[in-house]
């Protein structure tokens, strides 16, 4: 380790032994190269507990917006299959969609400002309906709440919105989220570990998962299947939250989307879907599937700049790609391991970041 990674070194030790987390993996370099990789801990706070490394199969919790359920609408409009200008009643079975859904657009949905509650317990509901119906009915309960706002005009980050987007990427590709994401985005890629469902795939159960939240499911440590229990309940596939992946992975997807924002020869992803994307809507505080950084305490810290889009997870996960200066940060923990209330993350995310743009050698303050 060089001596301009120690201060980030000793953030993440910092964060380990003051109950931040039990498991670690950081990535984090400029251009599309990796400068720094750390894993360290145990996948769980059990003393025998095996070592974190590089190759552990993280809970990716809410990147699953961007990573899964953006990254398929996009190639879906990139194959001329789908609009972005689409309104759902235009390709959703409308048998189960509410009139006032009809007219929402896309981008609406994928800005967060479609009107829709930010979350509602659809658990309780899917858990009393047989195994075989609960992935339907979880869009289908989604789409029959009430809208809380008109349609674009305020902003509430809404997992309902992207639980819903997943039947417009089932209904267009005509297979299910999980197999299109891993035939269309993830296995030209060459990645193998990012998925939904992990355990249930080919060699599942020799990876090594870090455990998230104690007692969630009765009886048993949950590891290997999703931490959200509205996509736990769902089957483990769903919109906005069930996607599994290792650090590097979730990095390599990162670096193909900040090198086709640059590159319009990108083999991957259209260069003008892309920054369509990734360019925010008039007055909108998020571009689409991804966040923008917060004028105060962003949790990327004050080196990245304002031209940085990313998003964070539940579990203590959380991806920033800045697509001015190049740098990309992949911070991915179990911090909901010790008490989904352990709230440590939000003051140590921005300090290891600001550390991480430091090391990569970027000083300049942004905000405050």
């Amino acid at each position: 380790m060089t001596a301009r990674w120690r201060r980030v070194d000793e953030i993440l030790h910092f964060g380990l032994e003051n109950g931040v987390y039990t498991a670690a993996v950081l990535l984090a370099g400029t251009q599309g190269e990796v400068a720094y990789e750390q894993a360290l801990g145990r996948l769980s706070a059990a003393v025998d507990s095996p070592k974190v490394t590089p190759d552990a199969v993280f809970d990716l919790a809410s990147l699953t917006k961007p990573f899964a359920t953006a990254l398929a609408l996009l190639t879906l409009i990139q194959d001329q299959r789908l609009s972005l200008k689409a309104e759902l009643g235009e390709v959703v079975p409308t048998g189960w969609l509410p009139p006032d859904k009809r007219r929402l657009s896309l981008t609406s949905l994928l800005a967060h400002n479609a009107g829709l509650p930010a979350w509602r317990p659809f658990y309780q509901t899917l858990l009393k309906a047989p195994a075989a119906e609960r992935p339907g009915l979880l869009e289908r309960l989604a789409a029959a709440e009430p809208l809380d706002h008109p349609p674009g005009r305020t902003m509430v980050y809404s997992d309902l919105g992207f639980i819903i987007l997943k039947a417009v990427v089932e209904a267009v590709a005509a297979e299910d989220m999980d197999a299109y994401c891993r035939r269309r985005l993830y296995r030209p890629l060459g990645l193998t570990t990012v998925g939904f469902n992990p355990l249930k795939q080919p060699g599942g159960d020799r990876l090594t998962y870090p455990a998230t939240e104690t007692g969630l499911i009765p009886g048993r440590r949950i590891q290997g299947e999703v931490h959200d229990e509205n996509a736990w309940a769902a089957g483990g596939l769903a919109g906005h939250a069930g996607l599994f992946g290792t650090g590097r992975e979730v990095f390599r997807l990162a670096v193909e989307i900040y090198y086709a924002y640059h590159d319009k020869n990108s083999p991957f992803f259209s260069f003008d879907l892309v920054r369509a994307f990734l360019t925010p809507p008039p007055g909108s505080e998020r571009a689409l599937g991804f966040d923008l950084p917060a004028v105060q305490e962003a949790s990327c810290g004050r080196c990245f700049s304002p031209r940085s889009v990313g998003h964070l997870g539940f579990t203590g996960v959380s991806c920033w790609i800045d697509l001015e200066l190049g740098q990309i940060v992949v911070l991915l923990t179990n911090r909901v391991h010790l008490g989904r209330d352990n709230a440590m993350i939000r003051s140590f995310r921005p300090r290891l970041h600001e550390a991480t743009s430091r090391a990569l050698g970027f000083f300049q303050i942004y905000r405050t």
